[in-house]
């Protein structure tokens, strides 16, 4: 199951909304290319460059020109700054980081770099450094509609929803019209009980950006909680025709083509999901759990495998992996399969699904007239080695028991 997205604003998003009609892009991507090739030891050129792509929305074209500005100008901390920007679209959020650092640690100083380094913190999951730079932010009192909405969201990543709240209408009595804040109170909204609240909320960013994908995307996730699969498929066409380049998207319409029974559609979504994110175990065992129900066992065993590669204990791939072996009469590799689930599951304690695989291993072990010892030997992923599912666990007693 799919599930809500917030918003976390970086200063660019605004760079336009907030500062002076520049020239044209087309007429400043001419001059600064024409810059740059005049004088390629020139870092300026590449950063204007740079910045152009940037507001274009070509991250990759834009990285390349602020790594050769950065190459020729190893302590130009606005290069950095507008690196890591296009790092964040890149969604490489670790390399967006790292330059945000380096552009802090350069220009400590600089108006919104701060509110940058506090977001990607923010994206990281480092709350505490996260909340340190972003009240530094808040005393300087730029941009405070930013800094107010990604504080929101620390605040709502940590559970403190009414803080979370509080901040996001702060926000838009600054600036209204920023339709990401809207969509944040919706998950809040959502997240504690109000669904009117979060519906409303995220037709009121619509109603700003009509364009918004996260909007649509929410919105379907709403829907999908309901059962009401029909309603959601269509928000996240919606939303995918608006962001084709989300896996995020792509895995949730997979998800919900497959409950209304369009398979081989699924299949699309996730196979576009997995050229986005080839290492996503879990989007391979979506793969292979349909390939197996449309009658593929080829197909079905190559992306459980590759699945097991990404995560050696991913117990559930390991025990559609010996499904579809034992479809195939490949006794010796349904059974390895379905023993290395067993033990998954005993060692993260689920229960029932390790009941399950037992009942499973005893039928085939009767089909195939075989017998547990004669698997002591079979390959095990590292974690796994030694590990004995018959043997207590070391008891401990405090010092009033006898």
């Amino acid at each position: 199951m799919t599930t809500f997205r917030f918003f976390i604003l970086v200063f660019s998003l605004f760079l336009l909304a907030c500062g002076p009609k520049e020239d044209s892009l087309e007429g400043r991507f001419i001059i600064y290319s024409k810059q740059v090739e005049d004088n390629p030891d020139n870092p300026e050129g590449y950063y204007e460059l740079g910045k152009v792509y940037i507001e274009q929305k070509e991250y990759q074209a834009a990285l390349k020109q602020f790594n050769k500005a950065t190459r020729l100008k190893k302590d130009y901390g606005e290069a950095y700054r507008e690196k890591g920007i296009a790092l964040y679209y890149l969604r490489r959020f670790l390399d967006s980081e790292k330059a945000i650092l380096k552009s802090f640690k350069l220009n400590p100083a600089q108006p919104n770099i701060a509110t940058d380094l506090g977001s990607i913190y923010l994206t990281n999951g480092s709350f505490n450094k996260a909340f340190r730079h972003l009240k530094v932010a808040q005393n300087r009192e730029n941009n405070l509609h930013i800094v107010f909405n990604n504080l929101g969201a620390a605040y709502a990543k940590t559970g403190e929803s009414k803080e979370a709240l509080k901040l996001w209408k702060q926000a838009l009595q600054i600036n209204p019209g920023i339709p990401e804040t809207h969509i944040n109170m919706g998950v809040v909204y959502e997240k504690i009980g109000d669904k009117k609240k979060a519906l409303t909320a995220y037709q009121k960013a619509l109603n700003l950006d009509e364009s918004n994908a996260m909007a649509y995307f929410n919105l379907g996730v709403i829907y999908a909680k309901e059962k009401k699969f029909q309603k959601a498929v269509k928000e996240w066409e919606t939303a995918l025709s608006l962001e084709a380049r989300d896996e995020n998207i792509l895995n949730s319409l997979a998800w919900a083509y497959e409950k209304i029974g369009r398979k081989k559609e699924a299949l699309v979504m996730l196979e576009k999901s997995i050229k986005l994110s080839p290492y996503a175990p879990k989007t391979y065992f979506s793969l292979g759990r349909i390939k197996y129900d449309l009658g593929d066992s080829d197909g079905a065993i190559k992306s459980f495998k590759k699945s097991t590669l990404l995560d050696p204990v991913f117990g559930d791939a390991y025990y559609r992996m010996g499904l579809a072996f034992d479809s195939q009469n490949q006794s010796y590799n349904a059974i390895s399969s379905l023993l290395i689930a067993e033990i998954i599951y005993h060692k993260t304690t689920k229960m029932e699904l390790f009941a399950n695989v037992q009942t499973k291993l005893k039928s085939l072990f009767d089909k195939h007239k075989t017998e547990r010892k004669k698997f002591r030997t079979i390959q095990m992923p590292e974690t796994l080695k030694g590990y004995d599912i018959n043997q207590r666990q070391n008891q401990i007693r405090t010092s009033k028991e006898k």
